[in-house]
């Protein structure tokens, strides 16, 4: 279970760091994703119950199918550079973190 929320947890520090560096209006995107790691962190920081655990699942996946929305949110969300090569190197890491996400919550979209 925890290691479910590490794995979670690390993609979205993750698309927060890269996040952070964009000047596209993101803000809706960043603070979905920090609301997702605050909600794991509660949960590991009291290492709550089986069911605990599920009810924080279902709010992640939750905060996800809000912000995988086509055409507004993170699914077609992509980074532009006018430097091809960093262009690609930055929307590589991005589509790792997006198939991260969508694998752990998949079975609940």
């Amino acid at each position: 279970m925890e290691q479910t929320l590490l794995v979670i947890k690390d993609a979205y520090v993750h698309l927060v760091k890269i996040l952070t560096k964009e000047k596209n209006d993101i803000e809706y995107l960043l603070r979905k994703a920090k609301a997702s790691i605050e909600l794991i962190d509660v949960y590991l920081l009291n290492c709550e119950s089986a069911e605990r655990y599920r009810k924080t699942m279902m709010e992640l996946s939750s905060i996800y199918r809000e912000i995988d929305k086509p055409r507004v949110g993170l699914s077609d969300y992509f980074i532009w550079d006018d430097n091809y090569d960093k262009r690609i190197v930055a929307n590589n890491e991005l589509d790792g973190i997006k198939d991260i996400l969508l694998k752990e919550f998949k079975r609940d979209i």
